[in-house]
This record gives structure tokens, C-alpha cells and sequence, in this order.
């Protein structure tokens, strides 16, 4: 009966598709060939924070979104989306159409005319493409914003692109005249329930900000091949010392710069008397959502982050 039910749903939604739409063929990372309307007009996503996120800031027609529940009072919600842009499931018209995998009943209803999804998604390609066009992305083959701007020439929301960016070159060029940033390193660190220490060749948009703004950064995150991760043992955790460090926090989860202690303390016990930017100081907490997230409006708000921690104040007098 649910098979049924699914296979009703597909039908419906081709019917209320405009048969006469122009289309273009792309080829997407799975090297597969698909016609996607040239003026996509419902657009539903399989991955809140890397695709829905950007589509929102874009202001791309999405009318169907993969979502989470939270852990504090049941609600739905776009991760990062409500703090990086004010968009939710409650004050837009994006339907939830389930956590992992999605309920592709909910997702045929949406009635998409174009399907965005990931290599990484528990829903298989043929049957969202029996939905909608499906465009499936590979995150280990293709930046983080690399499939930002693929998005945007998929949407035609090009013109917001170039807005975003030329706003993120200006917010850059201010950061790199005021501060030193050669002269500083940085180290953005995770402490893992593995008991290790997660590091990334570039941590989201913040470690984007640090990469594009010339800062040093530790020898073993350098070390790390463009998109790749690592797990470091906690005895390594000295080689991660650098002026500045950040650390993260679940802000989603209703977690505290707490939560990140009580994790690197699990990792390795008195961490902060090992790392100098610790013991003098310059060890920051910091929501993950903003500063993780593949978003204009994050690499915004860490670009003006490191901006005011790193512009020393004039001498009173001068």
C-alpha cells in the first residue's frame, strides 16, 4: 500500500509540471546526464546545511527541505539556516519532508520541478529522478563552495552570487589591512567522543576566512589534502598550538562553550595548560553553526569575528 501510495504521489507530481518548461542537460558528480529546467520554479533540497542553506541565502524558490528535530523541544528546524538568515520551516513555505533518509511521499507532494541532493544520502538517485530532475553532488570531489556556486548557475540566482561575494572581497580586504595576518596563526581544533582531535584543511567558513586572509596555520592541518579531515591522537595536541584557537560548540543542541572544555578535557585531561594560546587567553568557544556552515552570511560574520579580536585598540592619546 505504500509503494502505492509513493507511486500515486510521482504521478501527481509530473502532472503538475509545466510539461512546455525549458530545459538544459548538466552533468552532475555522479557523471550522470539531467535535464533540469532552465528557471527552476520548486526547488526541494536533501541536505539542510549544505545545500538549503546557501539555496535560502540565494533566494532560490525552495519549496521542500531534509531537516532536523531538536534535541530541546521537539521542533523542526533547517540547521543554521534560522541564526544565518531568520528562514524557517515556520515563517517560509519550505515543507520538512524528513531528517535521514526523507519521506519521499512528503517530497513528491512538494511537486519539485528540480531535486538537489547529495552522494552521501540514503535516498537513491532513480527514484528522486522518477519525482523530479535530480542533481546529485560529491563532496569529496568538489569544494564546499565550489557546489555554492553550482547551485547558483543551476538557479540563476547568479546576480545574489556576485552581490554575496563582492560584500565577503570588501569585509576581506578591510580584515587584511587592519591586522597583521601573516604574522598570525590560527588553529581550529574539534575535540571528538573518539577520543581524538578532529581537524579539517579548511574548517567551513571560518577556516575559509583564515586561508583566504593569508594567516599561518599548524604544519599538521597544512599537511591535510584541500577538503580533507583528520583525526589527530591527544598527545599530538601540542603541535596544534598557534596564537589564536578556536574551538566549537552545538549552538543547535542548546550547547555552551562548556560543552567544547568538557570534550577536549575528555580528549586530553588539562589541555589548556599544553596549548599557549590557552594559558594566555586566546582559546575562543564558538557557535559551530556559524562558523562551520558554507554560508556568505557566515564567512560575514567570522571575517568581522577575527576583526575584533585581532585589532588592537590605539593607545589612549593617539
Amino acid at each position: 500500500m505504500r509503494l502505492l501510495t509513493i507511486a500515486a504521489a510521482v504521478v501527481i507530481a509530473a502532472f503538475a509540471s509545466p510539461i512546455l518548461a525549458e530545459t538544459r542537460t548538466i552533468t552532475d558528480d555522479l557523471g550522470r546526464q539531467v535535464e533540469i529546467p532552465v528557471d527552476p520554479q520548486a526547488i526541494a533540497s536533501l541536505d539542510d546545511l549544505r545545500l538549503t542553506l546557501p539555496l535560502i541565502e540565494l533566494g532560490a524558490p525552495v519549496v521542500a527541505s531534509h531537516g532536523r528535530i531538536s534535541r530541546v523541544d521537539s521542533s523542526q528546524y533547517i540547521r543554521s539556516a534560522d541564526i544565518l538568515t531568520g528562514a524557517s520551516f515556520e515563517n517560509s513555505n519550505i515543507a520538512f519532508i524528513g531528517i535521514e533518509p526523507v519521506d519521499l511521499e512528503a517530497l513528491a507532494a512538494a511537486e519539485p520541478d528540480l531535486i538537489f541532493t547529495l552522494v552521501t544520502s540514503n535516498a537513491d538517485a532513480d527514484q528522486l529522478q522518477a519525482i523530479a530532475p535530480t542533481v546529485v553532488f560529491d563532496e569529496d570531489i568538489t569544494d564546499r563552495f565550489a557546489i555554492y556556486d553550482r547551485l547558483a548557475e543551476m538557479t540563476g540566482t547568479e546576480p545574489r552570487l556576485w552581490v554575496l561575494k563582492d560584500r565577503y572581497a570588501k569585509q576581506l580586504a578591510q580584515l587584511t589591512r587592519l591586522v597583521d595576518t601573516e604574522s598570525i596563526s590560527i588553529g581550529l581544533i574539534e575535540g571528538g567522543s573518539d577520543g581524538a582531535i578532529a581537524i579539517e584543511h579548511t574548517f567551513g567558513s571560518l577556516g575559509r576566512v583564515v586561508r583566504d586572509a593569508g594567516f599561518i596555520q599548524p604544519d599538521v592541518i597544512e599537511e591535510i589534502a584541500p577538503g580533507g579531515r583528520a583525526a589527530l591522537s591527544a598527545e599530538l595536541l601540542p603541535l596544534l598550538d598557534s596564537d589564536i584557537m578556536f574551538d566549537t560548540y552545538r549552538g543547535d543542541r542548546a550547547e555552551g562553550p562548556e560543552n567544547a572544555h568538557a570534550r577536549m578535557e575528555e580528549v586530553f585531561p588539562g589541555y589548556c595548560e599544553a596549548l599557549t594560546a590557552c594559558t594566555e587567553g586566546n582559546y575562543y568557544r564558538i557557535p559551530r553553526d556559524e562558523a562551520k556552515a558554507i554560508s556568505y552570511n557566515a564567512l560575514s560574520a567570522m571575517t568581522m569575528m577575527l576583526l575584533t579580536i585581532l585589532s588592537a585598540p590605539a593607545p589612549v592619546g593617539e
